[in-house]
C-alpha cells in the first residue's frame, strides 16, 4: 500500500511539474518582443495620437478637464536608443496611472516580469541595471509639485 502511495505522489508530481511547463511554454509563446516599434504600436492601438519627434522617439499626450479650472494630463515618451527601450509617464492624475498599469499588463512581459515590475513602483525605490525576467532594468521616479513622472528603462540581457 505504501508503494502505491508513493508511485501516486510521484505521478501527481511528474505531471503537474509537465504541465506547468508547458504553460510557461506557451506563456513565453504569447509575448510580444520588446521593440520600439511595438511600443509604439501599442500606445496607437489605445487610440492615443502619436507625435513624432523624430525616427527613435515618440510622444503620446492624453488630457481632460477635471473642473473649469484643472486639467489632467499624461504625457507618454517612448525613446530607443542603440541599447535600451526608455518608457516615461508624466502624470498630473491618478486616473492617469492606468496607463502605466496597461503597459506593464501589456504581452510585452511575462506574468513575473509584470510582477516585477509593479514591485518596483510600489517599493518607491531607485533602481539601476535590476535583472528582471528578460532585462536588466533602471527604474526612477520623481515627484514634482502636482506630477508624478515614472521612467522605466529596458535593456534586454544577451540571452532574450
Amino acid at each position: 500500500m505504501k508503494t502505491w502511495l508513493a508511485i501516486s505522489f510521484a505521478i501527481v508530481f511528474l505531471v503537474s511539474n509537465v504541465f506547468a511547463s508547458t504553460r510557461q511554454k506557451q506563456a513565453a509563446a504569447n509575448l510580444e518582443p520588446l521593440t520600439f516599434e511595438n511600443v509604439v504600436s501599442f500606445f496607437k492601438q489605445a487610440n492615443l495620437r502619436p507625435t513624432e519627434v523624430q525616427k527613435r522617439c515618440v510622444i503620446f499626450f492624453e488630457g481632460r478637464w477635471k473642473n473649469a479650472d484643472s486639467y489632467n494630463y499624461c504625457v507618454i515618451l517612448i525613446e530607443n536608443s542603440d541599447e535600451d527601450i526608455q518608457v516615461t509617464f508624466y502624470l498630473t492624475d491618478a486616473h492617469e496611472m492606468n496607463w502605466v498599469t496597461e503597459f506593464l499588463d501589456a504581452p510585452f512581459f511575462a506574468r513575473a516580469e509584470t510582477e516585477n515590475l509593479f514591485g518596483l513602483i510600489n517599493s518607491n525605490d531607485q533602481v539601476r541595471g535590476r535583472k528582471i525576467g528578460r532585462f536588466r532594468v533602471d527604474f526612477h521616479r520623481w515627484e514634482p509639485r502636482h506630477a508624478q513622472i515614472l521612467v522605466f528603462s529596458f535593456t534586454p540581457t544577451e540571452h532574450s
